[in-house]
C-alpha cells in the first residue's frame, strides 16, 4: 500500500514497527524497529534462521518481509504498528522452512483445483491463578454471577476486534472447565485465519497478565478437567464464492473424498495437529475429545463431523490443540483433504453413534480404528508419510523430527525419574 511512509506512521502516532513471523514449532517472534526507518526496512530485514531453528548455522541467513495486507496497531501499545511477514532466502525464494509459505503454496494447489479454502478455528484456554490452579469456578456457557471473567474474556475480544485485518471473533463463552474460555472465531481466508490465531493467543496472554492471570492454551493442564483443544472447521468454496461441500441434506462427492482422504492421512497429521505428549493426555476417551478415526453428521465423538444446525455443510476437525503450529496444521489438513478429492478416496462409514460407548465389533465393522494414543505414535507415522514429507519439504521434515524425537527424549528421562507433570507444565504452559 502507498500509504505506509515515515510521514503517515507518525500522523496516525506510530513510533515502532514490529515484523512478526513464527517459528516452525509455532512460536510468534519479532523484531522491532522506529518507524522513522521505514523505507530503508520495509523491503524486510535479516533473521539468523539458525538461532530459532529454521536452518543450519552455515547457511543461517534468512530475511522476514511483511506482508502489507497484515497491518494493524498493538491493541495494547498504540504507538507500535505490526506487519506479518514471510521468510525468503539469500536468492529471494521462500524459504523452505517457513510454515506461512508452506500454508500460502497448498492454497496455491487448491486454486489451481477450483478451490478457496475457508476456516472458521475454536480456541480454548485456561485462566489460571499464579499457584496455577483454575482461576474461576464457572462451567460451560455460565452467566454471571458465575461467568466471574466474563469482562476480561469480553476485553479480550475486543482487542481482536481492533487487531484482526481480516475477519473477526464470532462467538465467545466460557467453556467446560473451571477457569476454562473459548472464542470461536469467523469464516475467512485461512491464511488470514492463521495470522489471526497467532494474533489472538498473544492478546489473551498479554490482556491476562494485565490482572495478574496466567493464559495457557495447554492441552491438558488439568488430569479431571476438560481438555483444550483447537478445532478447525474447514469449508471449501468455487472461485464464485459457493460451497462446494452440499447442504446439510446432502454431502457432496467432494466433502466425502476429502474426509477421505484426511482420515487417510490422519495419524501422520497428529505429529502436527497434535505436537506434544500432553496432547494425547486429553486425546481420551468420555470427555468430548476424539480417539478414533470416525466421521458423521453431528456427532461429537467423531474426529471429523459435519455440523447438523448449517444450511451448507462443512466439516470440523476435532483433534486438533494449540501446541500445532497453525499454519502447518491448516497446511497438512487442506493437503490431505485435496489429495482425498483427487484419489476419489473413500472414507469409512459414517455414525451418528456415541464412538467411545461401541464394542471394539462394532468399530471394526465401520472401519473405524483408533487414531495415534502418543507423540511416538504419531511421529513414525510422520516418518514414513511420503505425503507429508512432500507438503512440508525434505528440510523442515527432517527438522521437525529431530525437535520431536529431543522432546521426547527429555520427557522419557522425566517420567522415569517422576517429575513428568511438573517437565509438561514447564515445557508447555506458555504453548
Amino acid at each position: 500500500m502507498d500509504e505506509f511512509n515515515a510521514e503517515y506512521f507518525e500522523s496516525i502516532g506510530i513510533t515502532y514497527i514490529q515484523f512478526q513471523f513464527t517459528t516452525i514449532f509455532g512460536e510468534l517472534k519479532e523484531v522491532e524497529f522506529p518507524a522513522k526507518n521505514w523505507e530503508s526496512m520495509k523491503g524486510g530485514t535479516g533473521v539468523d534462521g539458525s538461532s530459532l531453528g529454521f536452518l543450519a548455522t552455515e547457511q543461517s541467513d534468512m530475511r522476514a518481509v511483511p506482508d502489507l495486507r497484515t497491518f494493524s496497531i498493538l491493541s495494547w501499545d498504540g504507538s507500535v504498528g505490526r506487519f506479518i511477514c514471510d521468510l525468503y532466502d539469500n536468492d529471494n525464494s521462500p524459504c523452505p522452512t517457513d510454515s506461512r509459505s508452506i500454508l500460502k503454496k497448498v492454497l496455491d494447489e487448491a486454486e489451481v483445483m477450483g478451490y478457496y479454502y475457508m476456516v472458521r478455528p475454536e480456541l480454548e484456554w485456561y485462566f489460571l491463578d499464579e499457584d496455577l490452579d483454575p482461576a474461576d469456578s464457572g462451567k460451560y456457557m455460565d452467566t454471571v454471577p458465575n461467568d466471574e471473567l466474563h469482562l476480561i474474556r469480553r476485553e479480550i475480544t475486543d482487542q481482536m476486534l481492533d487487531m484482526f485485518t481480516h475477519g473477526s471473533p464470532h462467538t465467545i463463552h466460557h467453556e467446560v472447565g473451571p477457569g476454562q474460555h473459548e472464542v470461536e472465531l469467523s469464516k475467512e481466508s485461512a491464511l488470514f485465519q492463521a495470522d489471526n490465531v497467532q494474533t489472538s493467543k498473544v492478546i489473551a496472554k498479554t490482556v491476562a497478565q494485565e490482572y495478574d492471570l496466567i493464559c495457557t492454551f495447554m492441552p491438558k493442564p488439568f488430569s479431571e478437567e476438560a481438555g483444550c483443544g483447537l478445532h478447525i472447521h474447514e469449508y471449501l468454496e468455487d472461485k464464485d464464492g459457493n460451497n462446494v461441500f452440499g447442504t446439510k441434506g446432502g454431502i457432496s462427492d467432494i466433502l466425502r473424498h476429502f474426509i477421505g482422504g484426511t482420515m487417510e492421512h490422519a495419524d501422520a497429521i497428529s505429529a502436527i495437529l497434535n505436537a506434544s505428549t500432553n496432547s494425547y493426555k486429553r486425546l481420551v476417551p468420555h470427555h468430548e475429545a476424539p480417539v478414533h478415526k470416525a466421521w458423521g453428521v453431528g456427532n461429537r465423538t467423531a474426529l471429523m463431523r459435519v455440523p447438523g444446525y448449517e444450511s451448507k455443510a462443512h466439516m470440523e476437525y476435532r483433534a486438533g490443540d494449540a501446541t500445532m503450529n497453525i499454519y502447518l496444521g491448516m497446511a497438512v489438513l487442506l493437503a490431505a483433504g485435496l489429495d482425498g478429492i483427487k484419489n476419489k478416496t473413500e472414507p469409512n462409514t459414517p455414525t451418528k453413534k456415541n464412538v467411545d460407548h461401541l464394542s471394539e465389533e462394532e468399530r471394526s465393522s465401520l472401519g473405524i480404528s483408533r487414531l495415534p494414543d502418543s507423540l511416538e505414535h504419531s511421529l513414525g507415522a510422520f516418518k514414513e508419510s511420503t505425503f507429508i514429507k512432500n507438503v512440508l519439504g525434505e528440510k523442515l521434515h527432517s527438522i521437525y523430527i529431530d525437535h520431536i524425537e529431543k522432546d521426547l527424549d527429555a520427557y522419557h528421562v522425566a517420567q522415569r525419574e517422576g517429575y513428568e507433570d511438573e517437565w509438561e507444565l514447564n515445557q508447555y504452559l506458555d504453548c
